[in-house]
């Protein structure tokens, strides 16, 4: 088994795009990132990185790491983990920055934490599970006042504000630059909002890859709560993407331990398929490697 290491987009690529296509609901994230680093790199406060993991020849997993962002891990073998948190660490001593934690299914990316954590004694202060959820039957939800439209560029400042807000809200790293996030979504026409009576009162994200479209982030400020709106527009947006001769699956993330949003999505017709985590290290002083 070997660990294949670059910094070159097309390269990882082109080396592991079949892999990430071969199970596009679990490995959407990756397969969105490459998009972003080609064409929104400064949504990103450091270089990227790339890992793919070869068996004789096949592609068995893959990684890539987007400072600020966690390390994220597709499935890989668990023998692995070890090698893969290896080069990862290789990596972060090159840069001089160190990962805040791991993201993946469960099994993986606890196995990536706790090979990264023996090598280099960092611990582990969260550990908390995300429920992948696919689309079984799309459902249509109650209808609120207010109509969708896509975001349009003087939504910019407001869905940068939205991105930090939700991070902060659901305790995620926030992007390096939201405003270059917003514009991105907005000029690659990845985001939807609802709006009431002229004003916006809540946006949902969306991105394609591989015949599936991942739906988030999805966000309500709170004074606009509680009126049906994501869950709505999460509605609407899914019924849009199927529509499409490329998009066949439809796919979103939750927080397993927040039931209002999990129930939300279940109305739409989104059922959990597999587990996922977002592991954060606790935060240190010492440099890379030492």
């Amino acid at each position: 088994m070997h660990i294949h290491t670059t910094g070159d987009v097309d390269e990882y690529a082109a080396a592991a795009e079949a892999f990430l296509r071969a199970d596009a609901c679990a490995r959407s994230v990756l397969l969105t990132i490459v998009d972003i680093i080609r064409t929104a790199p400064a949504t990103y406060s450091a270089a990227p990185s790339f890992w793919w993991i070869t068996d004789a020849d096949t592609v068995v997993g893959a990684a890539s790491w987007t400072p600020p962002h966690p390390l994220l891990v597709s499935s890989i073998p668990p023998e692995a983990a070890t090698g893969l948190a290896a080069a990862a660490l290789e990596r972060a001593g090159a840069l001089g920055i160190r990962p805040p934690g791991v993201s993946g299914p469960a099994s993986s990316a606890r196995g990536v934490a706790a090979a990264w954590t023996s090598i280099t004694g960092d611990t582990i202060e969260v550990d908390r599970p995300i429920l992948l959820n696919e689309l079984g039957s799309l459902t249509e939800v109650i209808r609120p006042p207010g109509a969708r439209r896509r975001g349009v560029p003087g939504d910019v400042p407001l869905i940068a504000v939205w991105l930090q807000d939700f991070s902060a809200e659901i305790e995620h790293v926030a992007p390096a630059d939201s405003r270059a996030m917003a514009d991105h979504l907005v000029h690659s026409g990845n985001v939807d909002v609802w709006v009431v009576e002229g004003q916006t009162v809540c946006m949902v994200g969306h991105r394609h890859a591989a015949g599936v479209v991942r739906v988030g982030p999805v966000y309500t400020p709170p004074e606009h709560r509680n009126h049906g709106y994501a869950r709505r527009l999460t509605y609407e947006v899914t019924a849009e993407a199927l529509e499409r001769q490329d998009i066949d699956h439809a796919m979103l993330f939750t927080d397993a331990a927040n039931p209002v949003s999990n129930s939300i999505y279940r109305q739409a017709g989104y059922e959990p398929r597999g587990e996922h985590v977002e592991i954060e290290f606790a935060k240190r002083n010492a440099e890379p490697g030492h």
